[in-house]
């Protein structure tokens, strides 16, 4: 694995652990999400699910709420409708966007109670699934990898 800077490890784990979610997870997540880029960004022009008066909400913030931001990859209107108030590029901040992005899964893990759907669910919003497997297994897959490393990584 790449090295990561000890400071953003340590506000991963401090983030992390408050928010009572496995440390390792978190950092697969944000490997998966951003490759722990901090000023991760993607537009996502599919996304529909906006929060707020859509009729005189501005274009900025209709934009702004399109994207995700940062090392967890926190999509705008996710961050709003968890009662985010700040401007939106604010998620690339790492302590604000890890705490925004550990809100988000703790929230489907306490919707869930296990770890695939609550991984499925943060990339896709619910855990859909054709058959056996999650319509974004490649996802659920790679997260998992990511996680393993991490403890197996620890256990050195």
């Amino acid at each position: 694995m790449n090295t990561i800077p000890t400071p953003l490890l340590a506000l991963i784990a401090t983030i992390a652990t408050q928010h009572g979610l496995p440390v390792n997870l978190v950092k697969a997540i944000v490997k998966t999400e951003s490759a722990f880029e901090t000023w991760a960004f993607r537009f996502e022009p599919a996304y529909k699910w906006l929060v707020g008066d859509k009729l005189t909400m501005s274009a900025t913030e209709r934009t702004g709420q399109m994207c995700s931001f940062g090392l967890m990859q926190v999509m705008g209107g996710v961050a709003r409708e968890m009662g985010f108030t700040g401007y939106l590029p604010q998620l690339c901040d790492p302590a604000t966007g890890l705490d925004q992005g550990c809100r988000h899964l703790k929230h489907y893990y306490q919707k869930y109670s296990n770890w695939p759907d609550t991984i499925a669910s943060y990339n896709a919003g619910s855990p859909r699934k054709v058959g056996e497997t999650y319509v974004n297994q490649g996802y659920v897959d790679k997260v998992y990898r990511a996680w393993n490393a991490f403890d197996a990584q620890d256990q050195l």
